[in-house]
């Protein structure tokens, strides 16, 4: 019996840290494509943009150094995630204080670094008009915002998949679906309904 709790106990690590390495690679991914979104998040002419001398100049990413920190941040993060990937499948992160604290930190720093970027991307419309301090961006540029609120959901994307994967840290796969042990305990055998109670008389 106690080889069998082993073996599942075993199984369900198992089956946490693939999923946990699934997750980080996720993060990647998705860190990596909210970068190549901002990365086109541009037009070339800002029809209406005020003043009109720049009604017809090119709106890119690159005139908002808010922006340019959030496409920079993506590329971090899903390097951070590559390196805490690595150290989850090479079984580091779990050896010795100073793998887990390196894992931990680097853990941390994309979780700020996501957190930031999206915030960054979805506040397009407060930055400017084609490059300028002027409000309402959005409204002359539309395919420039569209691009860079679609790179700040992916970023939250990925800070989902990486809470996710840390959850998955201390959390087994297999606890999700285990029914609650609150009911009623098997009678002891031998016993009837008078449970351990009962009496046995001898004749």
């Amino acid at each position: 019996m106690a080889a069998a709790g082993d073996g599942g106990g075993k199984s369900d690590g198992s089956s946490s840290n693939a999923a946990c390495l699934a997750l980080r690679i996720a993060t990647v991914a998705l860190s990596v494509a909210s970068a190549v979104m901002m990365a086109s998040a541009s037009q070339r002419s800002c029809t209406g943009c005020s003043p009109a001398t720049a009604s017809q100049q090119p709106v890119s990413y690159r005139d908002y150094s808010s922006l340019s920190y959030s496409l920079v941040a993506n590329v971090v993060s899903a390097a951070l995630q590559a390196l805490a990937a690595w150290l989850t499948a090479s079984g580091k992160a779990d050896k010795g204080k100073v793998f887990k604290s390196l894992s931990e930190l680097v853990d941390t720093a994309a979780q700020v670094l996501l957190y930031s970027s999206s915030a960054l991307s979805f506040s397009v419309d407060d930055f400017g008009t084609c490059g300028r301090r002027v409000a309402g961006v959005c409204k002359a540029a539309g395919e420039f915002c569209q691009r860079a609120r679609a790179s700040g959901a992916v970023s939250i994307a990925a800070a989902v998949a990486l809470a996710a994967s840390n959850y998955l840290k201390d959390v087994p796969v297999s606890t999700w679906f285990r029914a609650g042990d609150d009911g009623p305990k098997g009678k002891p055998a031998g016993c009837g309904r008078g449970g351990c109670h009962c009496r046995h008389h001898h004749h």
